[in-house]
């Protein structure tokens, strides 16, 4: 493996007016700037260690600025363009998959999401768009077939979140049937995200909790996360991005109430979250589960995908607002593969993903898909 100084072709320490400056040459161009005053300026790369280009990136006086372009290891092609002003989130955010295509763009004000967001089908189709006000969904996402047919609209998160149970009608509750269909998982971690997006589903978890909190969750843990609470999203570091809270099921109230403050402290952001990091604070607590029970959106992307070889025990993920004929998210996808864990929505649980074949075409859901390298991709 060839490491950064192998591609570099100069290191200088050099000493001006009695101040050290530090800096790379790299083909002729000066970067990685450190001036005298210890701050970073110009332009900034990070490579690969097999010396492909992982990101570039230009700083002024420490805080990025104008555009920031990250790529995959395997093909050189972009994975993120970001823009920034004085280190803060400005403009649109691009994420791109494997092979080049456009996934999803949001854009940003001052920091905070402010304004539409499109997701994408792999066939460059719109997939869901939305409108975003000071950091949360205003109206409705308007969620749409791959052949570009509208489907149906869901949720919203403007307002105050309403946690109260709905004992009466489970007809519509996904958390619920799930969790109905599947009374032999005990010994269980319960992972919940709690960021903007799944505000809705919180009154769908607190009335599981309150008609089977007795018998189901006394003897379990429960965590809940949002995405570093309010933290800059230029701060969010893989694997520590925080705003995770866990709790043991003392009583129904008291979950509710780590709910409610977990919601309180994350505002905003960007939309990958801290998925795996969750998981494996769980771990850290709770000796030898059977079972991680993963409450996740289908929507949002996993910002600590890379960190589920970690995870050794089975994930259950179970993917609110996703009904049949809907595209799942393919980063919980692999989370459920990586760790023989399975995937389950309103309508089915789907079980076999470890059975499958290595370079032989599967169907879920309607979409195609095949394994390589070990992961599950888009087919």
């Amino acid at each position: 493996m060839r490491f950064l100084f192998s591609i570099i072709s100069f290191f200088f320490c050099s000493m001006l007016n009695g101040q050290i400056i530090n800096y790379f040459i790299h083909e002729g161009d000066t970067i990685n700037v450190i001036d005298k005053d210890s701050l970073k300026q110009g332009v900034w790369r990070e490579f690969y260690g097999n010396g492909k280009m992982k990101s570039e990136t230009v700083f002024k006086n420490n805080k990025k600025q104008g555009l920031e372009i990250s790529w995959f290891n395997n093909n050189g092609c972009i994975k993120q363009e970001t823009y920034y002003n004085n280190g803060q989130l400005e403009g649109p955010v691009t994420y791109y998959s494997r092979n080049g295509k456009k996934e999803l763009t949001e854009n940003f004000k001052s920091g905070v999401k402010e304004g539409l967001e499109i997701a994408y089908h792999t066939n460059g189709r719109i997939k869901a768009e939305g409108n975003f006000k000071k950091g949360n969904l205003d109206g409705v996402y308007k969620v749409y077939e791959k052949h570009g047919k509208f489907s149906f609209e869901s949720r919203t998160t403007i307002g105050a979140v309403d946690f109260d149970p709905d004992i009466s009608d489970t007809i519509d509750n996904g958390i619920f049937k799930v969790l109905n269909r599947n009374p032999k998982w005990k010994k269980n971690i319960i992972v919940t995200d709690l960021t903007s997006s799944m505000y809705p589903y919180a009154k769908q978890l607190n009335t599981w909790l309150k008609l089977f909190f007795m018998k189901d969750t006394a003897q379990q843990y429960f965590v809940f996360f949002n995405d570093g609470d309010s933290k800059k999203d230029a701060d969010k570091k893989i694997g520590a991005t925080g705003g995770i809270y866990l709790c043991k099921a003392k009583s129904c109230d008291d979950l509710v109430n780590v709910m409610k403050l977990t919601i309180k402290r994350g505002e905003g952001g960007d939309t990958p979250e801290n998925v795996v990091e969750a998981i494996l604070t769980g771990l850290k607590k709770v000796r030898k589960p059977d079972n991680i029970i993963l409450i996740a959106d289908n929507w949002a992307r996993v910002r600590d995908i890379n960190l589920i070889s970690r995870v050794k025990i089975p994930v259950r993920v179970i993917l609110c607002g996703v009904f049949e004929g809907m595209e799942i998210n393919i980063d919980y996808l692999n989370i459920a593969y990586k760790t023989k864990g399975s995937i389950h929505t309103i309508e089915q649980d789907i079980s076999e993903l470890i059975n499958q074949s290595a370079g032989k075409k599967f169907n879920i859901n309607g979409f195609d898909y095949i394994i390589k390298n070990g992961s599950i991709k888009a087919n």
